[in-house]
């Protein structure tokens, strides 16, 4: 764990006399009360410099983010620790598009690096991507997101759900890309998924294995109403370094079963199946150290019977499935950067 002590030791110094020690960038945040990260300026050329071993720098687990120098001048670009809970609304940060990228450091929990978003919101015309890593510059790929919301279907249109279920992510760093109103709370712990029961009739939600994590096969609970037909879908991406590995995502209704069994790729597989189980199951096959990240979905739609209105629990339809595949800082002189230190002591 790296220390006060350490990082108190380790500074950012420039060309043009500015330091900060690496301890001070940690705690350059909005308040006391958020993970929003404020950065250090850098308008010349600037690096790392500390008395300090180099096998006691090589053992440093923390960040050092690095902003472009548009990321820098941008308002619409927010850099957060997680290291807390924190209730996150785009429209109070007065960041419309927005791009939030998240730090977790946290290597004392398992998985490591966790955070858990839950008490998700947006606002009708809201679009909300989430991507693993952090931004460049560029464009993201198409069809390159984790998660969103509308997800993407298979056909490339726009599924927009009204609720999103509680989940995790096992990432060092991963970003939004958001317009319009957003809102949730993201705390710094790991939430199992499996036997989670889903909150309602039409609902999204979100499943990864990170690199460091053991495989194991996940069950999701779907409520469901049997007098409704409906869809059940999930977008799939990911890398397994086994040449044979392959990421399952199932609906099951007892004997009855329909699933999806794919090598996850950079860009989304898609899968959907007219019918909602009893529940979604998630697996894979010679993932060892790779990982994978499942986006599943159930969309109720309309009453078999006019008979009937809605109750309260558990699958229906015609059989058909679709997929389809898819230690010295070096900074240049004259622009502006931004430092900013993620560090879980």
């Amino acid at each position: 764990m790296d220390t006060s002590i350490v990082l108190n030791q380790i500074f950012v110094k420039t060309d043009n006399n500015q330091m900060m020690s690496l301890e001070q960038l940690k705690h350059n945040k909005a308040s006391n009360s958020s993970g929003l990260l404020t950065p250090m300026k850098i308008q010349s050329q600037a690096y790392l410099s500390s008395s300090l071993a180099d096998t006691q720098m090589a053992a440093l687990e923390g960040f050092i983010y690095i902003t472009t120098e548009k990321q820098g001048k941008s308002g619409y670009f927010k850099v957060f620790d997680v290291d807390k809970s924190e209730v996150i609304r785009t429209s109070f940060l007065i960041c419309d598009p927005c791009t939030m990228v998240f730090l977790n450091t946290n290597g004392q929990m398992t998985p490591v690096r966790s955070s858990t978003l839950s008490t998700w919101r947006q606002s009708p015309t809201s679009v909300v991507k989430m991507y693993k890593g952090i931004p460049t510059d560029d464009d993201e790929q198409a069809a390159t997101q984790i998660f969103s919301n509308p997800i993407q279907g298979v056909y490339n249109e726009e599924i927009r759900m009204g609720i999103v279920e509680k989940f995790s992510v096992s990432l060092g760093a991963f970003y939004f890309k958001t317009t319009d109103d957003f809102y949730f709370l993201i705390q710094p712990y790991y939430s199992d998924l499996n036997t989670y029961t889903t909150t309602g009739y039409t609902s999204t939600g979100f499943y990864m294995k990170s690199k460091d994590q053991v495989p194991k096969n996940v069950t999701v609970l779907c409520v469901r109403d049997t007098r409704f037909n409906g869809t059940t879908g999930a977008n799939v991406v990911g890398s397994l370094p086994n040449p044979l590995g392959k990421v399952i995502v199932g609906e099951n209704d007892g004997d009855d079963n329909r699933s999806i069994t794919v090598p996850p790729q950079r860009v989304i597989n898609g899968w959907t199946t007219n019918h909602i189980g009893q529940n979604i199951t998630i697996d894979a096959m010679n993932s060892e150290g790779g990982e994978y990240f499942v986006q599943y979905y159930v969309l109720q739609d309309q009453e078999i019977s006019s008979t009937y209105a809605p109750t309260n629990q558990v699958p229906t339809g015609t059989m058909e499935t679709t997929t389809k595949g898819g230690s010295i800082l070096d900074c240049m002189v004259g622009t502006m950067l931004m430092i900013m230190v993620s560090w879980i002591l």
